[in-house]
C-alpha cells in the first residue's frame, strides 16, 4: 500500500480576522510545532509567505513584487514536498487570487492532500475594522461614507472591501478543484461568549491537528484598534499625505511605524467604531445571505456558524468624533512626537555657522580700521 500523502493547508485570509496573530505565533513556535505535532510552517523568513502571495499576483501587487524573491514560492513547495507530515502556508493576500492563479497553486501541490482555509469574522466587527485599516493606509473616507459606498455603489466603484471579504467567492475560487470536505471556514469567536468558547487559535491549530498548548511562545499584540478620534486624526492627515505627495516608504515609517505604532498605540482605553442601527440592519441582511451560502455549500465549518450572524441593534453607534476631541488627540500626539523624536547632531555645521557669525561681526571693525589707515596716509 502506498504511504499516505502529506497534507498541506493553504490559509488564504481573510484580512482582519486574526491572521497576523496566527502567522506570528506559528512562526515563533515553528520548531516546537515540527517536534511535537509534525507541523511545518515553511520558509526562511516569515515574509516568505507574503512574497509568495504577491508574486502569484504580479499585476495586482506590482509595487511589492521584488525579483529577489521570485523563487520563494518554489522554495516553499520544495520544503513541503520533503516534509512527510502536515504543512501550512498562510497569507491574507492570497484571498485576491484569480481562478487561474489559485488553480496554479493547487496544481503545484499535486503531490499532497490539499486543504484551503479561511478565517471569517462577523460583518458588524469586520466592516469598521477594515475601514480603520484602510485609513491607516492613506485612505480618506469616513465610516459612514465607507458603508454607503458598500451599500449603494457598483462593485467596481466601491471602497476596498468585498474583494478581500467575500468569503463565499474566495472559497469557491480556491476550492474549485477540491472536494467540499477539504474547504474549511474557521469562525472568529465572539468576545466573551458563544456556544463554542474556544479561541481562534484553538480552532485554527485544531484543524491542523497540532497541539496548540505546546506552541506557547508569546506573541506581542498587533493591529490593535484605535479610538474614533485617533482614526479621525489620521483621516484628516491623509488629506495632506496622499501618494502624489508622500511616497509609501515615508508614510509607512513616519505614520504607521512612529505615529501609530509608537504614539497612538501607547494610549490606554482605545475602542473602535461601531455600526449605527441602520447600518447594522443592512449588515445583518448581508450576513444572513452569506451564512445561507455557507450552509448550502458543504464546506467544513470549524467553530460556531452563529458567530457570523449580525445582531440587529437599536442603540446608536459611536458616531463621528467631534472637532474638540480630535484636536485633543492631535495635540497630545504632537507633544509625544516632539518629546521623543531624535534630534539631529550636526556639530561641524554649527561650528561653520559660528565662524560665519564671527566673520560677519568682524567685517564692520575691519572696515573702520581700513578707513583709519587711509586717513593717516599723506
Amino acid at each position: 500500500m502506498a504511504p499516505d500523502r502529506p497534507r498541506i493547508f493553504v490559509h488564504v485570509g481573510l484580512p482582519k480576522t486574526g491572521t497576523t496573530y496566527l502567522q506570528d505565533r506559528l512562526w515563533r513556535n515553528r520548531d516546537i510545532a515540527m517536534r511535537t505535532s509534525g507541523l511545518l510552517y515553511p520558509g526562511t523568513t516569515m515574509q516568505d509567505h507574503f512574497h509568495a502571495a504577491v508574486h502569484l499576483q504580479p499585476d495586482r501587487y506590482l509595487d511589492w513584487v521584488d525579483p529577489a524573491h521570485a523563487g520563494v514560492w518554489r522554495a516553499l513547495v520544495e520544503q513541503m514536498r520533503a516534509w512527510p507530515g502536515t504543512s501550512v502556508v498562510s497569507h491574507e493576500l492570497f484571498s485576491t487570487a484569480t481562478d487561474v492563479q489559485a488553480a496554479s497553486v493547487i496544481a503545484d501541490l499535486d503531490f499532497a492532500d490539499v486543504h484551503v482555509v479561511v478565517t471569517v469574522r462577523d460583518l458588524a466587527r469586520q466592516i469598521p475594522s477594515v475601514w480603520q485599516e484602510n485609513i491607516k493606509n492613506q485612505h480618506r473616507s469616513t465610516l459612514d461614507g465607507f458603508v454607503d459606498s458598500l451599500r449603494t455603489r457598483p462593485l467596481a466603484e466601491q471602497e476596498p472591501f468585498w474583494e478581500f471579504q467575500d468569503h463565499g467567492r474566495i472559497l469557491r475560487t480556491w476550492g474549485a478543484h477540491l472536494p467540499p470536505g477539504n474547504v474549511h471556514l474557521v469562525t472568529v469567536p465572539r468576545a466573551g461568549g458563544g456556544s463554542d468558547p474556544t479561541s481562534l487559535w484553538d480552532r485554527f491549530v485544531g484543524l491542523l491537528d497540532a497541539d496548540g498548548d505546546a506552541l506557547d511562545r508569546p506573541v506581542p499584540p498587533s493591529n490593535a484598534a484605535l479610538s474614533p478620534a485617533q482614526v479621525e486624526l489620521l483621516r484628516r492627515l491623509n488629506e495632506h499625505l496622499q501618494p502624489d505627495r508622500v511616497e509609501w516608504a515615508r508614510y509607512e515609517t513616519a505614520v504607521k511605524r512612529i505615529l501609530i505604532g509608537s504614539v497612538l498605540f501607547g494610549t490606554p482605553g482605545r475602542a473602535g467604531r461601531s455600526l449605527s442601527p441602520e447600518q447594522s440592519e443592512w449588515a445583518a441582511a448581508q450576513s444572513d445571505s452569506m451564512i445561507a451560502d455557507i450552509e448550502a455549500s458543504g464546506w467544513d465549518v470549524v467553530g460556531d456558524i452563529e458567530d457570523l450572524r449580525v445582531a440587529r441593534v437599536t442603540a446608536a453607534g459611536t458616531g463621528e468624533p467631534g472637532i474638540e476631541e480630535t484636536l485633543d488627540v492631535a495635540v497630545s500626539a504632537l507633544a509625544d512626537v516632539l518629546a521623543t523624536m531624535p534630534l539631529p547632531i550636526d556639530r561641524p555645521r554649527v561650528r561653520t555657522r559660528a565662524k560665519a557669525v564671527l566673520r560677519g561681526a568682524a567685517r564692520p571693525l575691519l572696515g573702520v580700521r581700513a578707513a583709519r589707515r587711509a586717513r593717516r596716509r599723506p
